[in-house]
């Protein structure tokens, strides 16, 4: 993305410029890339189900309008708006039959105009779905390429003929069920259509149709749009000669994501689309990019060479449809840390946990009815507080659930639609089949925003909306929850007004902690002078758990209980309520500016100025001696060595914080260099944390090839936690042992960009491997019934990264989600059988 901060003139409100720079906390760095996106808050829009101002039941851009407020209270500061194009409306707005006309019962274009100022004259910004993969079949382009096999637009789609005997042209199947061709009898072909049979793929190999999309997406941004997200753009090449899948099971169709998701030779596309659009204006882009694992996402939101600024990736989401209300905590970490470390340096992630194609978080992952309010706190939590830009769905801020209507009738969506239709031709019940659409239906999320407990939850004065509304409404609304200062919408406020005051939550480095612990997602975020801890509770049981670091209620910013925390001064030892969260920081820079001089005070000794230092490197530096019990007798060595140079350190007249450094540095390196064992070569010296950014040269923390002044404050950071937290530089002693057991437990436990990427144990692995017995037990207190109770390793450090692998990416597929949905149907069934057989005994 382009640079430039100036956009074409438009009728749209200035929006101040915002610092660009990161000042460290000790001495100058280089500017680190602020964005205005990468500090938003983004809220997503359903047109639809938002707010109708003039009593037709379907929501209005009139009705964005008026709730633009709501949003703004709310503290988010970038809005996505789904479709609002023209189109017959056969999946919601997403078949575009003209880009550049507004859908009628949304409104008009003065009206998108005057939107886009309101929003501006809020100081937020505001962006726009664009659909590029496929349009409507009554699109114009369509309407000519369907007329003749000789129409100059014929190649603008994908036409092929059918295999001898009436088939079609392969086996592939569509994405909302059935085949993904569509015969067309006036041409004796057959178009693709990896959606609806309504919304036909257009041809990214045609040269003419890019160029015309090219127009029509600069169109929208000279109009002060401030970007896109762009839809379904991982599928817009197809595997050449569109072959036949692999088809062992004899299937009808076959799913076909392998063949036209994320497919070698998309990445021309995306450049060229980037390089003739977006690139030219100060905005941001967000792609769904389904099937795209964090291994090829560099590629795609590298802030150097990547197509977008972020991408929606479906791992996550993925995991959703297999657990259906069963959440794997460790899946789900090795899923989200994956991602936030493999986009730590180069790219940026786009964070969310709804949308408008999934069924409410609450009633999936968590527990809509007994713990309601807790699982909607802690989801967002969790999630709200990593690296990337967070997206809230509408409702969500409010924890609107799922819903049940009696009649497939009552289900606008096609795919429900689709999926009820094929298995009533199976023989399978109604009832059944309905079970199933409760569970992963789309249209749980687009029910009416429940506003108020008026009529249609003061979504509409309609006596028939297009949907129908949660009858639960009456008890979650809007206007209830600004009321209750322990509700859900208040909690969100609060959550955003933390992330906001902090810049640690938007550029901090995100390390695992707890990392097997299997109700317990915990995090820390780091920069140069604060450490926060984010700590929540993701399951319906209590969890126990014991940290490294000491926290304080003095340090607590933020917690999802109704009545205070207990008071408590460095406590390490923690019970969790189900769904309980707790966020601490850790403000070194406090203690510093607490003991900043005055120009008339007389200049402090140097045992003060040593406190400061220590305090802002990290709380583990002056705790020594509670972390020998996991260290080596030769690393307790150089430590107790490194404690007593320090010490002698205090009786120099340091000058300033630098020195300070500057001694610590050096004493730790002569540490190291005496405590290295004499038989090993230097060329198998362990690699530090460093040596994964830029070259396989080990410098030594007090080398004079480090500018401390100019110090990127990247490196500056792996350097520092590679200096005084992790010690990474410290080579213990190696036990006898063979090689398999010295590779997996004789090493130190690297930085996450050098860990291999074979499967590891899900045990942690901080404690020593030497012979030492004392070092190596576990250290887990008993559990009971009522009290699932997994404590952490208390001689090691907090950050773990043992529960990361490798997972494939697995299709996005609703025939995938309903299989589960029916396998979860017959637990129930079983669960409620024993129970009655329980009873009758």
């Amino acid at each position: 993305m382009a640079d430039s901060s100036e956009k074409p003139t438009t009728n749209q409100s200035p929006i101040p410029k915002l610092d660009t720079t990161i000042k460290s906390s000790f001495h100058a760095t280089n500017d680190v890339r602020r964005k205005w996106w990468k500090e938003s808050i983004a809220y997503q829009i359903y047109p639809r189900s938002f707010q109708d101002t003039n009593g037709d039941g379907i929501g209005d851009i009139r009705g964005i309008i008026q709730r633009l407020d709501h949003i703004k209270e709310l503290g988010a500061d970038l809005i996505w708006i789904c479709p609002i194009y023209k189109s017959p409306n056969d999946d919601n707005g997403y078949d575009i039959s003209d880009y550049q006309q507004i859908m009628d019962v949304f409104g008009t274009m003065e009206e998108v105009e005057e939107l886009i100022k309101a929003v501006h004259d809020r100081k937020m910004r505001i962006i726009f779905d664009l659909v590029l993969n496929h349009t409507s079949d009554e699109h114009p382009w369509f309407i000519e390429s369907r007329s003749s096999r000789t129409n100059p637009k014929r190649d603008w789609y994908i036409w092929r003929d059918g295999k001898p005997g009436g088939l079609r042209p392969n086996n592939w199947e569509s994405i909302f069920n059935g085949s993904a061709w569509e015969y067309d009898k006036e041409t004796d072909q057959y178009y693709l259509h990896l959606f609806s049979r309504k919304m036909p793929d257009v041809n990214w190999e045609c040269a003419e149709l890019r160029e015309q999309l090219y127009k029509v997406t600069n169109w929208w941004l000279d109009r002060g749009i401030d970007g896109f997200r762009i839809d379904a753009i991982s599928h817009i090449k197809k595997k050449p000669g569109l072959p036949d899948l692999p088809n062992p099971k004899q299937l009808e169709f076959v799913s076909s994501f392998d063949y036209h998701m994320n497919v070698e030779g998309i990445e021309d596309y995306l450049s060229e689309f980037k390089r003739e659009t977006y690139s030219k204006y100060d905005v941001v882009t967000v792609g769904e990019a389904n099937g795209v694992g964090v291994d090829q996402a560099v590629d795609w939101v590298s802030e150097e060479k990547g197509k977008f600024n972020m991408i929606f990736q479906f791992e996550a989401t993925n995991l959703w449809e297999k657990t259906l209300g069963t959440l794997d905590v460790l899946a789900l970490k090795r899923i989200m840390t994956r991602w936030e470390k493999g986009l730590e340096k180069f790219g940026w992630n786009a964070l969310f946990i709804e949308n408008h194609d999934k069924p409410r978080i609450v009633s999936t992952w968590g527990n809509d009815k007994e713990y309601w309010r807790d699982c909607a706190t802690t989801f967002a939590t969790v999630y709200m507080l990593m690296m990337g830009t967070p997206f809230i769905y509408q409702g969500q801020e409010i924890g609107m659930t799922n819903v049940r209507f009696p009649s497939i009738n009552d289900y606008p969506d096609v795919a429900a639609k689709n999926f009820y239709n094929l298995e009533l031709a199976k023989g399978i019940d109604h009832n059944e089949i309905m079970q199933i659409i409760y569970i992963t239906g789309r249209d749980n999320a687009r029910t009416p925003m429940q506003w108020d407990d008026s009529l249609n939850s003061g979504f509409s004065t309609s006596q028939q909306t297009w949907i129908g509304v949660n009858p639960n409404y009456v008890r979650i609304n809007v206007a209830q929850q600004e009321k209750d200062e322990h509700s859900i919408l208040n909690f969100y406020k609060r959550l955003i007004r933390v992330r906001k005051e902090n810049d640690v939550f938007v550029y901090g480095i995100y390390d695992l902690i707890l990392s097997s612990h299997k109700q317990i997602y915990g995090y820390t975020r780091t920069s140069d002078t604060k450490r926060a801890y984010v700590l929540t509770n993701l399951t319906d049981r209590a969890a126990q758990f014991t940290l490294y670091q000491g926290l304080s209620t003095s340090q607590l910013v933020l917690s999802n209980l109704t009545e205070p925390v207990p008071e408590h001064k460095d406590e390490k030892s923690f019970k969790f309520h189900p769904y309980e969260i707790r966020v601490y920081i850790i403000d070194y820079k406090k203690k510093e500016h607490h003991h900043r001089r005055h120009p008339h005070e007389k200049k402090k000794h140097a045992t003060d100025e040593l406190d400061d230092v220590e305090a802002a490197l990290s709380p583990e530096t002056t705790k020594t001696a509670d972390s020998n019990a996991s260290l080596t007798k030769r690393q307790k060595a150089a430590l107790d060595k490194l404690e007593q140079m320090s010490n002698n350190a205090l009786q120099e007249p340091l000058q300033d914080a630098r020195s300070i450094l500057e001694a610590v540095a050096a004493a730790t390196t002569k540490v190291l260099s005496e405590t290295q064992p004499l038989e090993k070569p230097k060329s198998t010296t362990t690699k530090s944390i460093s040596d994964t950014t830029d070259s396989d040269k080990v410098i030594s923390a007090d080398s004079a090839e480090i500018d401390l002044e100019h110090e990127p404050i990247q490196k500056k950071r792996e350097r520092q936690r590679s200096l005084v937290l992790n010690l990474e530089n410290i080579t213990p002693t190696p036990p006898v042992a063979s090689s398999s057991e010295q590779t997996t437990l004789d090493q130190p436990r690297r930085s996450f960009s050098t860990q291999a990427s074979s499967k590891p144990s899900l045990k942690g692995h901080h404690a020593d491997s030497s012979s030492d017995e004392d070092d190596s037990q576990d250290k887990r207190t008993t559990s009971t019934s009522e009290l699932e109770d997994e404590t952490s390793d208390t001689g090691g450090k907090d950050i773990d990264y043992a529960v990361l692998y490798d997972d494939s990416i697995e299709d996005f597929s609703f025939t995938y989600a309903r299989e589960q949905a029916k396998k979860r149907l017959l637990r129930e069934q079983q669960e409620t059988m024993l129970k009655q057989i329980k009873e009758q005994e």
